[in-house]
């Protein structure tokens, strides 16, 4: 047999030997088949709850031997240094100042300014000033001025007292016909006032207490055409918290003496103004009255003037609205009209009745350095004053409309500051009026003025200011003529320049755009006028 032969054949004897081997493993084994169904013993339930031990805790026993030993230690002092604000004294105020100038039209100028050192007890000081021109025209104007005053602190109050001289000369020279030659002492017209003053108001620690101002008033007003004024008045003002608000009535006498060359005119005034006020978180509300006793050669009237103020913060610290009503009567007298209109030469003393005033409006703050204000107000008067030409008189005469006038106003106004270094004012009103007259005579409808200020490192001081006025109408009463008054833009400019801390130098120029404008018909202003000089503040 040949070896291939040999080998298959031991193969398929293996392998039939194997078969036979596994199935004989298999004799035990037996396969079940059928459906699976899962049984699930019943629950067996502890009968008792589990107990556990609490482990026992036992604080361990210290036991600690202190030697027997008595330390003995000389204690060490030390000296404490006291606390103390150095040897440095006060900073000296330099509330005193010097200044000395001249200018074109013949402009010199003197000022001063003295007051005492800090005192706890008592303050005083003296003020003069002399500012004239004297122009080659007839337009020479001179301004003089002294006040002393003084203030005393005492324990539970301080009293002020205060005197005052002012004498002030114009003259008349928008008098016509211009083809008339006048001498300029014909046309001069000189007004001299005294004013007295003193005053005590109590010092209270305690703001629940009775907080209480007195002042007395007194001034004699006179000019060189047989025109002389007396006036005298006596307020005091009281405030008090009640409930938490404050409570404050103004009472007030005042008593009135005008003598001219026609008539002599005697007036009383006693005015009663109490305001009581509600504060709340975010609102007040203010409620009260003016009220005025008045007796002259007419006879004894009383008016009453209900007032209420409400305002509201619409946001925290920011922006507040505002609105209330209001009224009182403002007295007329012969100084107000020539404060206001000093070429007055004929005039009237008609009081002015503001019957009823209501007003509201927005103020607050846009950012830490802007504020702003925006206002209207609507008022019903009677009496309401204006100016117009008198040729015979040679000046300004007064125009009343005695019929109930209506008047309204916008008023606008914005400041802008950055430290020390600038500061911005804007303010502007538009006035609109309902009068029997035609015109609301040398009054204007819509005026600006911009000042600005601006600190150049502490060494120049820039201010300038723009002041404008839209045309108005004016009237010569003689001949029922009516004229047109232009309108005004006047800009002025002055630059200080510090040398020192104690010396500089100061540059003013007024009117820059050299409008000689009217702002009372006929008497034209000054055109471009520079003044300059030197100050010391010490």
């Amino acid at each position: 047999m040949s070896i291939k032969k040999t080998i298959s054949a031991f193969a398929l004897i293996l392998l039939v030997n194997t078969g036979f081997a596994q199935d004989t493993l298999r004799n035990n084994e037996f396969d079940v088949i059928k459906d699976f169904k899962p049984t699930l013993t019943d629950i067996i339930k502890i009968p008792s709850n589990p107990n556990p031990e609490v482990p026992e805790v036992k604080a361990p026993k210290l036991d600690y031997t202190l030697p027997n030993v008595k330390l003995n230690a000389d204690p060490t002092i030390y000296t404490i240094k006291p606390l103390a604000m150095g040897t440095a004294l006060l900073p000296k105020l330099k509330n005193n100042y010097f200044r000395l100038g001249y200018g074109n039209y013949s402009s010199p100028i003197i000022e001063a300014y003295l007051t005492t050192v800090r005192n706890k007890t008592s303050q005083a000081g003296v003020y003069v000033k002399h500012f004239s021109a004297n122009p080659d025209d007839k337009r020479a104007f001179s301004n003089n001025a002294l006040k002393l005053w003084g203030k005393r602190f005492m324990g539970k109050g301080a009293v002020t007292t205060d005197v005052a001289f002012n004498r002030n000369v114009i003259h008349y020279y928008g008098y016509q016909p211009q083809t008339i030659d006048i001498k300029k002492n014909d046309l001069r017209r000189q007004y001299a006032v005294l004013d007295v003053h003193a005053g005590y108001s109590n010092i209270i620690k305690d703001t629940a207490k009775l907080k209480f101002n007195l002042d007395a008033n007194f001034y004699n007003f006179i000019d060189n055409n047989e025109s002389i004024e007396n006036d005298f008045k006596l307020n005091g003002n009281f405030s008090k918290r009640i409930n938490g608000n404050p409570l404050e009535v103004g009472i007030g006498v005042n008593t009135n003496n005008t003598k001219t060359k026609l008539y002599e005119y005697n007036r009383v005034f006693v005015d009663i103004n109490p305001e009581y006020t509600l504060t709340f978180p975010k609102a007040f509300i203010k409620i009260g009255f003016n009220s005025t006793f008045l007796n002259d050669s007419q006879g004894t009237n009383f008016f009453f003037f209900p007032k209420a103020e409400a305002a509201y913060q619409v946001t925290p610290k920011t922006i507040t609205a505002y609105t209330g009503i209001t009224g009182k009567l403002n007295r007329t007298t012969y100084r107000g009209l020539v404060n206001e209109n000093p070429f007055i030469s004929n005039f009237s003393l008609l009081n002015t009745e503001n019957k009823f005033e209501i007003y509201g409006g927005f103020k607050g703050e846009i950012s830490g350095q802007t504020s702003f204000m925006l206002q209207f107000s609507h008022a019903k008067l009677r009496n309401l004053l204006f100016y117009g030409f008198d040729n015979t008189s040679r000046g300004q005469t007064t125009i009343f409309d005695t019929t109930n006038a209506s008047l309204s106003n916008i008023k606008a106004e914005l400041n802008h500051e950055f430290g020390d270094k600038f500061h911005l004012n804007f303010v502007m009103n538009y006035y609109a009026y309902s009068l029997k007259i035609t015109q609301p005579f040398s009054r204007p409808t819509f005026t600006t003025r911009t000042s600005i200020l601006y600190n150049i490192g502490s060494k120049f001081i820039i201010r300038a200011d723009v002041y404008t006025m839209n045309k108005r109408k004016s009237i010569e009463l003689t001949e029922k003529k009516e004229f047109n008054l232009n309108a005004i833009t006047d800009l002025n400019i002055s630059i200080d320049y510090r040398y020192t801390k104690n010396v500089g130098l100061f540059l003013i120029m007024n009117n820059l755009t050299n409008n000689q404008y009217q702002r009372w018909y006929d008497h034209k202003v000054y055109g471009l006028n520079i003044l300059g000089g030197l100050s010391v503040t010490f």
